[in-house]
């Protein structure tokens, strides 16, 4: 029960907020302004599309850190 809380915790609260949080200017920059229309995750697929978007500028911007390209 403790390892499920701690699981929800860190995936749902922490890495879809930040993954979120660096996605959504990049969406919000390649769609105009457009989309996503919110600027808090609720859920929906747009989100997990934008946490995607997030994930994959996160790992760039590692990489570019990390003089790997």
């Amino acid at each position: 029960m403790l390892v499920q809380c701690l699981g929800y915790v860190v995936s749902e609260l922490i890495l879809s907020t930040f993954f979120f949080l660096c996605g959504w200017p990049v969406v919000r920059l390649f769609t105009l302004g457009r989309y996503p229309t919110h600027s808090r995750p609720d859920g929906s697929r747009v989100d997990t599309y934008v946490c995607c978007v997030g994930l994959a500028v996160f790992c760039l911007l590692l990489l570019a850190l990390c003089s790997q390209f």
